[in-house]
């Protein structure tokens, strides 16, 4: 099993209800609304750094997304 930490966060009142506000729209509890913010934002920080270092161990150069379709048969 995998251990687990409990952290707590502070929001002005303002600020909570406008979370509890999407949660509620996404059927979710603040609690998991916060918890798949924080992961997807993690998520897209490592996607970036990815990115990133694409980028530059291929000296700046890139490819359009035309070609790419092309390579990969999909511009049919």
């Amino acid at each position: 099993m995998t251990k687990s930490t409990v952290t707590s966060l502070r929001f002005t009142a303002d600020q909570y209800e406008k979370i509890k506000k999407l949660a509620d729209l996404h059927g979710v509890s603040v609690t998991t609304y916060m918890r798949e913010a924080v992961l997807d934002r993690m998520t897209d920080e490592v996607d970036y750094n990815d990115a990133n270092a694409n980028l530059t161990a291929s000296h700046g150069k890139t490819v359009s997304s035309a070609a790419i379709r092309q390579r990969l048969g999909l511009d049919r």
